[in-house]
């Protein structure tokens, strides 16, 4: 291993081996050469792997040359490289904002404050991305009185923040947009749509709600595609404002009676107050007006299921699946549809005496994960013993034939039962 001196004389040499490269690179970056500036960066760097500055410069030529990704591919290697250093996240960071993921542009920050710990150049970068007034060119200032060049420069602008991806400056611009000109329908809908996308219902109903269910009949422009009263019910739904979403809803579906986006909303509201009788026509409704339509599949397969139409259920939640096959609710439901369905005809093969079929729907129910009702029902069988297996033709059947003696079976098998019941 080198001794300090011979690394400083390595050190050295290398550098006066460079120098004429280093340079040349400087000339290149003075006229934006930027292929040349790569090819001179990566010449020193075989020389210099561990020179934080040429591999700095490398990476923004790239960035320089607007070839993002690969400027992306490199911030991210150098994060892992100089994992000790902030410039690296930052870089990152800032590249990352500019791509349109703001999300991905902090969850780096956050790493690199759990490397690093706190910094205040972290902290600051942060602080940017969460507040969208921190960079005051990025939100013009507007009122009731802006003249309509004002209001279509801060169009613009939020227009340009929305193509960036910067979502949460395109929402403070039409925060002022809509200040500005709160009848211009379009500028709500951006708004509303913007504070939807972050989760945010509440503050989507505090916006529509005044707007859509005032005194003013809801007509012409509100209800084109009814983009803006769709929003309202969603975010009325996220809260589980049943009440409201029921008075919403009545003047729509007066407008739009066929709408299977309001008849399924209509449907959940009797659902969630127990109206089962009331919702199913409504979702058949729906459906029959979009088939496909998710929510409304699963809604249907689990009405079907309490009221124990287990073969129905299985149909509807099977499309469901069949649509999103991700989809971990219907599958859920259908796993119990299945099973359910099993266990009912186990049922009646018992109470046919049909032991042989009985057993294959107990054991088909085990597969399914319904081990304590199947394995019950599995040793009643199994109490029987060889009397269910006997062969008919030897026994003396009485007057009443083959059925008359399955029946006589299953009725000795539930006495057991109710024996073995009154022990425990």
């Amino acid at each position: 291993m080198p001794t300090d001196d011979a690394a400083d004389a390595l050190r050295k040499d290398s550098l006066s081996s460079s120098g004429p490269l280093r340079t040349e690179l400087e000339r290149a970056q003075r006229d934006q050469n930027w292929s040349r500036v790569e090819g001179l960066c990566k010449q020193i760097l075989q020389k210099e792997p561990e020179d934080w500055g040429i591999w700095q410069r490398l990476a923004l030529s790239f960035e320089s040359r607007n070839d993002l990704r690969q400027a992306e591919t490199l911030w991210r290697h150098l994060t892992q490289r100089f994992s000790q250093r902030p410039e690296p996240y930052l870089a990152l960071a800032a590249l990352q904002r500019k791509l349109g993921a703001p999300d991905a542009a902090r969850a780096v920050l956050q790493q690199a404050e759990q490397r690093l710990g706190e910094r205040s150049e972290l902290r600051e970068s942060l602080r940017v991305i969460d507040d969208p007034w921190a960079q005051q060119t990025a939100i013009p200032q507007l009122n009731a009185g802006a003249t309509a060049s004002d209001v279509a420069a801060a169009l613009q602008q939020a227009q340009s923040h929305l193509s960036a991806g910067r979502h949460a400056e395109a929402e403070a611009c039409f925060e002022q947009l809509v200040a500005a000109r709160p009848s211009t329908l379009r500028f709500q809908l951006s708004l509303a749509q913007l504070k939807q996308r972050r989760g945010d219902h509440e503050a989507v109903v505090e916006q529509l709600q005044p707007l859509l269910m005032g005194s003013t009949p809801l007509s012409g422009e509100l209800l084109t595609g009814l983009q803006l009263p769709m929003l309202l019910l969603q975010a009325l739904l996220n809260r589980e404002r049943w009440g409201e979403l029921e008075s919403a809803l009545g003047p729509l579906l007066s407008i739009a009676p066929n709408d299977e986006r309001l008849l399924y909303l209509k449907a959940r509201c009797h659902l969630e107050r127990g109206q089962d009788p009331e919702a199913l026509p409504l979702l058949q409704q729906t459906l029959q007006q979009n088939p496909k339509l998710l929510p409304a599949l699963i809604a249907h397969g689990q009405l079907l299921l309490r009221l124990k139409d287990w073969d129905s259920a299985i149909v509807q939640l099977e499309q469901a699946l069949a649509v999103d096959p991700n989809s971990k609710e219907a599958a859920s439901a259908l796993d119990r549809a299945r099973r359910e369905q099993l266990w009912q005809r186990g049922e009646e093969a018992l109470s046919r005496a049909e032991w042989e079929k009985a057993e294959r729907f107990f054991r088909a129910l085990i597969e399914f994960g319904d081990e304590a009702r199947a394995l019950q029902r599995l040793e009643l069988l199994a109490s029987l013993g060889p009397e269910r297996l006997a062969d008919e033709a030897d026994l003396d059947l009485g007057p009443f034939g083959a059925a008359g003696q399955r029946l006589e079976q299953f009725s000795r098998m539930i006495d057991r039962l109710e024996a073995s019941l009154e022990r425990t």
